[in-house]
């Protein structure tokens, strides 16, 4: 009824110069199948059991990391080419660790057609390895450093039931959902913000202290209501500008204004994600189809972006709200009029409300000016607001429809109890998502590219079929 398992590694630092030291990465693990051990078993409630771990482990570094290296490039004039390294090789480098508490539940009910699964856990990982700009005085762009600590915290759960079950049919149904949040606790001494990675046309996801991981920073629409936001408490230092309410038009061609620097416009990881997953079993046929659904994230596309500033997409010939193609000349009721209210930057950096004309006034002004289309979609460029989206979506991720041979003398004399042949296919439908155009679970590139997609080609559909042979 009671599990425990206590285990330990002690290494030592072998790959890294901090002088031969030896860490202990112990491990504790505790399980408790309440049920039998209080005779609490029953049709009703089949099984209860709780676990918790605790664990500590360690990493290695990347090779070619302790010591300055020399970068090999195409000879010039037959003379070999050697550059040495731009980082600065680093000094009493220590192996990153991570530290992970989990605690766990799992339950069963009506002789086991009902049941769930849920863990929580928390992990805080330490010492990341990674380089950072510095001072050109030292003679190096970059240095390796420890820096950091992350914390992931989040929950995970699975439910399951069978609804239906005769001699000849059957239905299961399982469902898992879960959430994470990955926050920066610290970075590197002062440092105020580490660029995680630099994406198209000026993008950059971010990770800042105290702050969700992966920030997504671009250069947003000036709207009506503005916040400082200082990197000090004297507000001396600032950090960047946030935007909220209706968007800034400038009065004379109805167009939008761009912020003249970098602020947050969302993040890359999702809220939530999950699946439903059912599969039906009549005598020798199965059938099976996986939901896939995800909460929240943003992601910025370059094709939506590009797409208007060219005029290929659909959304820059459609009919005005005065019934005109948008394409036409203003004159003759044609443009686009935009929500937002006539206004503009003055030189403090403050916002500054003005009517029609350009006159300043001290209350908003609703837009009323039709811009040309071709100059309003032009002036998409530089503006990574207007194609930010929230990357939700709900997909059929996968359907499957089988049939199992069995019983077959021929083959039975060979040794084959059964053949299972099916027909598979995958990605076969978007149900619903935000973001147009495209698929919302495209990325920039492999790795931690999320968030960023450019010019990306339009996803595969895939259709196949499965066999597969029991003995």
């Amino acid at each position: 009824y009671l599990f425990l398992d206590i285990t330990g590694r002690n290494d030592w630092s072998s790959t890294l110069p901090v002088d031969k030291n030896s860490y202990f990465y112990p491990s504790v693990s505790l399980g408790f199948v309440l049920t039998e051990a209080i005779g609490l078993q029953s049709n009703i409630l089949s099984h209860t059991k709780f676990r918790a771990s605790f664990a500590k482990a360690g990493d290695i570094t990347l090779p070619y990391q302790l010591q300055g290296i020399y970068d090999i490039s195409d000879p010039f004039n037959s003379n070999p080419v050697m550059t040495y390294s731009n980082t600065r090789p680093p000094l009493n480098l220590k192996p990153p660790e991570k530290k992970s508490i989990e605690i766990g539940a799992e339950m069963k009910f009506l002789k086991n057609r009902v049941g769930m699964d849920a863990t929580w856990y928390k992990e805080n990982t330490t010492n990341h390895i990674m380089s950072i700009r510095a001072t050109g005085a030292m003679g190096f762009s970059y240095k390796t450093v420890n820096t950091g600590q992350l914390q992931n915290k989040g929950l995970e759960i699975t439910l399951w039931a069978t609804p239906v079950i005769t001699s000849n049919l059957k239905w299961d149904v399982v469902l898992n959902w879960s959430t994470n949040e990955n926050k920066v606790i610290e970075l590197y001494e002062d440092l105020n913000y580490l660029t995680l990675y630099d994406a198209s046309w000026r993008m950059q996801v971010r990770a800042r202290p105290g702050k969700e991981f992966g920030e997504l920073w671009g250069y947003a629409l000036v709207r009506e209501n503005q916040k400082k936001v200082y990197y000090d408490k004297n507000e001396t230092d600032l950090s960047h500008i946030e935007y909220s309410g209706r968007p800034l038009i400038k009065p004379n061609n109805g167009r939008y204004i761009c912020s003249n620097s970098m602020t947050i416009l969302g993040n890359v990881y999702p809220d939530w994600f999950g699946g439903v997953n059912n599969v039906i079993r009549y005598r020798n046929f199965n059938f099976s189809f996986l939901i896939d659904f995800r909460k929240g994230g943003d992601i910025f596309s370059v094709t939506d972006w590009f797409g208007h500033y060219t005029g290929v997409l659909k959304g820059t010939a459609v009919k005005n709200d005065k019934g005109t193609n948008m394409r036409n000349d203003p004159a003759i009721g044609g443009g686009i009029r935009v929500n937002g209210v006539y206004g503009y930057v003055d030189l403090n950096g403050d916002v500054q409300f003005t009517d029609e004309t350009g006159t300043n006034v001290s209350s908003p002004v609703e837009n009323q000016t039709y811009a040309e289309a071709q100059g309003f979609f032009h002036d998409y460029f530089g503006k990574n607001e207007l194609s930010v989206f929230d990357a939700s979506f709900v997909k059929l991720r996968e359907v499957i429809l089988g049939y199992t041979f069995s019983d077959i003398p021929i083959l039975v004399r060979v040794g084959i109890d059964n053949i299972q042949l099916s027909l598979v296919g995958r990605n076969l439908w978007i149900i619903h998502s935000n973001v147009p155009n495209i698929d919302p679970e495209y990325g920039m590139g492999a790795g931690n590219y999320v968030g960023m997609e450019s010019a990306a080609i339009p996803s595969v559909r895939s259709y196949g079929f499965d066999l597969k042979v029991s003995f």
